[in-house]
């Protein structure tokens, strides 16, 4: 039979909690290890709108939608690439290359966070993509994409 290990226990084992409500209304519940990996479950709010334009250089992150959709963007050498996920797809967020996520009210996304290596943090925000996503009509992408 498993034993259940308390709070302490998986603390003692380099496993943490942190559940957060973002500024944007957006729900995460995050189980963090001492090696840099992690797992964040995302629940998207009413008017969550587009997360924080960012990149990483050594964490790997696959997000896998649950339910509902959500909106990737990526700046390919100053070149927008969009991409519409539904539920049961998934994306593999590129190194070095800065990128935004919208989810649209209802969405449920897992995002994996795993690397050889990994730095204490390695969110390196990419400032400049955010007005150019937030110029986006997410509701005209849903349909067109």
């Amino acid at each position: 039979m498993p034993k259940v290990l308390t709070g302490a226990e998986a603390a003692a084992l380099g496993a943490s909690v942190l559940h957060e409500r973002m500024d944007n209304g957006e729900l995460r519940f995050r189980l963090r290890f001492a090696d840099g990996s992690s797992y964040i479950r995302t629940e998207a709010a009413r008017g969550s709108g587009w997360q924080n334009s960012h990149l990483h250089r050594a964490v790997r992150e696959l997000s896998v939608l649950q339910s509902g959709a959500m909106l990737v963007a990526e700046d390919r050498e100053g070149a927008l690439e969009l991409r519409l996920l539904r539920a049961g797809d998934f994306y593999l967020c590129p190194l070095h290359v800065p990128h935004n996520s919208y989810l649209f009210p209802g969405a449920v996304a897992h995002t994996v966070k795993f690397g050889q290596d990994l730095p204490a943090s390695d969110w390196v925000a990419c400032p400049h993509l955010d007005p150019i996503c937030r110029a986006l009509d997410p509701d005209e992408l849903l349909k067109t994409l």
